[in-house]
């Protein structure tokens, strides 16, 4: 092993040992390459990197310069903001990635996608990149080592307040090497942003009621499982349906009976009541929505039906529900609270139906074979939904563009549709070992996905035998009873930390008024202004070391969200920056004080139920 892979691979195993695993598998199996990759000499003494690719040579840095090319390639983006997310397409020899690097501040995060492994390669055994490993600002990603986790990663980090300074980039000439893997990195990202604007507008409409939902629903945690019990507990080769309420669900409900008890049936929440009213049995329902109407699951044959679910879903829902609930995605709070005893939620992507939550669920869950009906994502004439119903969303007439359809023609689509149409073509593409079929028999094509008639797919893969109601009946509920007692007193705790968080908001909005004050009368007191910073420095710090911070943070979105929106953007002007940072922290501290005035309330019924 020569010194450079012998450096890289030492400090890859301490700090990032699963992809140290992945390498080193890579090596071991002898079956790599990169004798297309090479290095020449450039004249002011470094050395610059030539790849080969489909017969043709391209040279990735300047033969003259590549330390100064690299300089002039990084001024043209804006460095002086905060929490700036860079997402980058390839690493080549790591220049352009240092010069990026060292301009960042130490709040940045940086995404770098390297698409071809062995430059990767090359570069591991022949260049020290220990400066770049050891960074924790960096995540890296490989093409056919870690490409997927890619996608998850940024789905669940880009947030909108990390849109606005985010930096999209390319190493120099990658686009062109590489030009079908930069498409395909592009509309990784540009999904990841569109779905932080579909969340954000998620949680600005409805974030009172998530909060809301999340606390009443604490009650429920007692006797109740959580998805990572199952992963590995499922037969593999047992097909997961995923009934979601398409138009075309119509045509092939009653073939399902042939599937009861050699499949795992998913229903969507508005997918119950039509099983129901064709007497087909499910093995569980999933439900996301936050308001999600009661009357989809009124019927009293479904209130024993597990239940997969999240904290915020409707508590008026979860309430008519008695059956075992088996959480599959939670809160940050619910993440912490599970955390403690060692019991950690796989990665979750949720698409933002319930029908992409309910594909992303059997992901986890690991199933080999997951089958879509009723997923049409198109309308059936002018039917959104199986029963010849038609609901209309606001903006749907503008927002209709026609698409390929399952069958080689056209149909109509709309624009939320679209959203989750192309949500599960990114995924598909992301998957590995995972056959996706879609029987639904009408609607949109899904793209990656293998189209069958659901008949045919019950002939094929429903062969196995399986009850989920016998699998629960001898499953205990996570946490046994001396752990629950931990469990409660940490639910309890909340109304302490409520009442601090309020105090401490009080607090904050005097010493952070204080500097303003200074500020705007142009007065010379570098003491007094010191000392409230300081103190709203501490208070912040304290505010976020609280666990009810991460629920009253939902809460408060709608009414901070546009303040927020230019948090991490800066001006040349520090007294304005310090000005507006400081107005930003008056207004979430007054937010949270009305939060824990409207929660207490539903907090204090919450816990007498407990």
């Amino acid at each position: 092993m020569g010194d450079c892979l012998e450096q890289n691979m030492s400090l890859m195993e301490r700090l990032r040992p699963e992809l140290y695993k992945r390498l080193k598998n890579v090596f071991e199996s002898e079956e790599y390459s990169y004798s297309n990759v090479e290095e020449t000499e450039t004249r002011d003494g470094n050395k610059a990197l030539i790849v080969e690719r489909d017969n043709t040579k391209y040279r990735l840095n300047s033969l003259y310069k590549p330390l100064k090319e690299a300089e002039k390639w990084a001024d043209q983006y804006e460095f002086h903001n905060l929490s700036i997310s860079v997402v980058m397409f390839g690493m080549g020899n790591a220049l352009f990635v240092r010069e990026m690097l060292n301009r960042l501040k130490p709040d940045a995060s940086v995404y770098l996608f390297e698409p071809d492994l062995s430059v990767f390669l090359y570069v591991l055994n022949n260049i020290n990149i220990v400066d770049i490993l050891e960074d924790k600002r960096v995540y890296l990603f490989i093409n056919n080592i870690n490409e997927r986790e890619f996608s998850d990663l940024l789905q669940s980090d880009m947030d909108w307040v990390a849109v606005p300074t985010q930096i999209i980039c390319n190493h120099p000439v990658y686009d062109k090497v590489y030009d079908e893997e930069f498409v395909g990195f592009l509309r990784v990202v540009h999904g990841a942003n569109k779905m932080a604007k579909v969340n954000i507008d998620t949680e600005k409409h409805m974030s009172i009621t998530l909060v809301d939902n999340a606390i009443r629903n604490l009650k429920y945690i007692k006797e109740s499982n959580y998805v990572s019990e199952f992963i590995g507990k499922i037969p593999e080769e047992l097909p997961a349906v995923i009934v979601a309420a398409g138009p075309s669900l119509d045509k092939n409900i009653d073939e399902l009976k042939r599937a009861e008890g050699k499949a795992f049936i998913f229903a969507t929440d508005t997918a119950v009541k039509y099983l129901l009213q064709h007497d087909i049995k499910f093995d569980a329902i999933i439900t996301i929505d936050a308001k999600k109407g009661v009357w989809h699951l009124r019927d009293e044959r479904c209130h024993n039906v597990p239940m997969f679910c999240v904290l915020e879903a409707k508590s008026n829902l979860m309430d008519m529900h008695i059956g075992r609930k088996i959480w599959f995605r939670g809160s940050v709070y619910m993440y912490d609270l599970y955390s403690r005893f060692n019991r950690e939620f796989p990665g979750y992507n949720s698409g933002g139906s319930v029908a992409t939550a309910a594909f992303s669920l059997c992901v986890s869950m690991k199933f080999k074979n997951i089958v879509l009906i009723g997923q049409d994502l198109a309308y059936s004439g002018g039917v959104t939904h199986a029963g010849g119903v038609v609901r209309n969303v606001q903006g749907d007439k503008e927002g209709r563009e026609l698409v390929e359809s399952i069958d080689g023609g056209k149909v109509w689509s709309r624009y939320d549709w679209l959203i989750y149409l192309e949500w599960f073509e990114n995924s598909i593409r992301d998957l590995k070992d995972i056959n996706v079929i879609d029987a639904t028999e009408g609607g949109a094509l899904i793209h990656g996905s293998k189209v069958m008639a659901l008949s045919e797919v019950i002939d094929e893969y429903c062969k196995e035998e399986f009850s989920f109601n016998d699998m629960l009946d001898k499953m205990p509920y996570t946490f046994s009873d001396e752990e629950y007692s931990e469990v409660k007193d940490n639910i309890i705790h909340l109304r302490k930390e409520f009442n601090d968080i309020k105090q401490k908001s009080k607090e904050g909005i005097k010493a952070a008024e204080k500097v303003i004050s200074i500020i705007n009368k142009g007065e010379d007191n570098p003491v007094n202004e010191a000392k409230n910073l300081k103190k709203v420095d501490k208070i912040n710090k304290f505010l976020a070391k609280q666990d009810a911070y991460s629920i009253l943070d939902v809460y408060i979105t709608n009414s901070v969200s546009k303040d927020l929106q230019t948090v991490n953007m800066l001006s040349d002007d520090e007294d304005e920056n310090m000005k507006k940072t400081l107005e930003i922290s008056v207004s979430i501290y007054k937010a949270l004080i009305e939060a824990v005035d409207s929660l207490t309330p539903v907090l204090e019924e919450t816990l007498e139920k407990l």
